[in-house]
């Protein structure tokens, strides 16, 4: 019995401890969207057409859209965040915590530019994730990223986590072109970060929030995960 308890005690360091402090203020994210696309007539526009055959006019389509990301929990009552790109054009949210229980919640503000969301649900005494100060990170300090990649938060109701070291910090990636999202101070870091990942926090070793998973760059013979 001695000793398996060195060795149990030998298996606990600060990534597992701060990986035991965290996981509970780490959240799934479900998004509901509702993509619409108008379905043109085969008739075009002429009027004895659309007159003969009005079911055939040109018709509105709504398509449900579910989608999968990541948030962490700031304050115990329950305002959390997550990237915006997440939540974008959500027509519902839905929050999956580590217990397994699921809560409606509210966008209660979103900045396209620097792609951050404030979301809220209702309860009292949640577990969260405190602040660091992003402006003392060292490089090739160890780092750990937690999220809900490829939805499998769902099947076990508990994060996936990652673990590496701060590659940079500091990178500017500048605009992107397309989303208009302003990429600045950025943090690379080695520990995986996968699809479903976005949103979810990106910690230190003593379980402060240093970064936020925002997306991967693959564009080269090793894929590199970006924190804002």
């Amino acid at each position: 019995m001695a000793a398996n308890d060195a060795l149990s005690g030998s298996r606990q360091n600060a990534i597992t401890r701060a990986v035991a402090r965290v996981s509970p203020a780490v959240v799934g994210i479900t998004v509901l969207q509702v993509r619409r696309y108008v379905q043109r007539s085969p008739f075009g526009d002429d009027p004895l057409f659309q007159f003969l055959f009005p079911e055939l006019r040109d018709r509105v389509i709504e398509q449900p859209v579910e989608s999968l990301g990541s948030g962490f929990l700031i304050t115990a009552d329950g305002y959390l965040l997550t990237n915006e790109h997440v939540v974008e054009n959500a027509e519902k949210v839905v929050v999956t915590m580590t217990d397994g229980s699921k809560h409606n919640a509210t966008v209660v503000g979103t900045d396209r530019v620097t792609d951050i969301a404030l979301l809220k649900i209702e309860g009292n005494d949640f577990p969260y994730i405190p602040m660091g100060n992003s402006d003392e990170i060292l490089v090739g300090e160890w780092v750990i990223a937690l999220g809900n990649p490829f939805g499998l938060f769902n099947i076990n109701d508990k994060p996936t986590v990652t673990v590496g070291v701060v590659s940079s910090v500091d990178v500017d990636w500048g605009r992107d072109s397309q989303s208009g999202r302003l990429y600045l101070d950025m943090i690379q870091t080695d520990a995986a970060i996968n699809r479903g990942n976005s949103g979810g926090p990106l910690v230190n070793a003593l379980g402060e929030v240093i970064g936020m998973n925002t997306f991967i760059f693959t564009g080269s013979p090793y894929e590199q995960g970006w924190a804002g």
